[in-house]
């Protein structure tokens, strides 16, 4: 789902959502009579089904409410890593609302005896289910073979993508639930501590 206030943004990602097209089939076959389309872009087949708009719909009353809960997290997390010098957490921008959709922490490898795989996989047998958001992606098989794009290419990427873990955020999540995962950061990090 994809909200916004700009109109003329709004029109091209209708158009966008569905083939390119200028006209979706509401519009071409209303009342005002039949009107050919035209395809203004390479488009996607991104419009969504009734049963997925009453589900969003729904999620979107509870929206404000779960960013709250969301935000009381992240400050939870931000406050028991905020000394750990093996990790660094988000920075936080002044007149930006985030959408607290994802909370990553970034390892200092150069402090630790281990890579971003070998602490993800340490987090994971602590029974911390944790993602890897977002990987270099000229380095996924596709933009390797396509365009020949290698390791050294774009190294701020790279430097981001090898550190990068993320941490569950959710409003599902209990407080009991949030400290099980502070105090698995702080033992696998004491364990990999240089």
């Amino acid at each position: 789902m994809l909200t916004t206030n700009n109109d003329q943004w709004a029109g091209k990602l209708k158009a966008l959502r569905l083939h390119g097209l200028s006209k979706d089939a509401w519009k071409r076959y209303s009342q005002e009579g039949f009107t050919p389309y035209d395809i203004l872009y390479p488009g996607y087949k991104y419009n969504m089904m009734d049963i997925q708009a009453a589900l969003g719909i729904h999620q979107l009353k509870r929206a404000e409410e779960n960013l709250k809960i969301r935000e009381k997290y992240f400050r939870i997390y931000n406050q028991a890593f905020s000394n750990i010098r093996e990790i660094e957490t988000l920075i936080e921008e002044k007149d930006i609302r985030h959408a607290r959709h994802l909370y990553t922490i970034l390892l200092r490898l150069e402090r630790l005896k281990c890579e971003r795989n070998q602490f993800a996989v340490a987090l994971q047998a602590e029974n911390i289910g944790i993602g890897i958001h977002f990987l270099a992606l000229h380095l996924s098989s596709y933009y390797r073979k396509r365009f020949g794009f290698k390791r050294g290419d774009f190294p701020n990427a790279e430097y981001i993508s090898d550190r990068t873990i993320s941490l569950p955020l959710s409003p599902k999540l209990t407080e009991e639930d949030i400290n099980d995962v502070i105090k698995a950061v702080r033992k696998v990090t004491r364990h990999y501590k240089r």
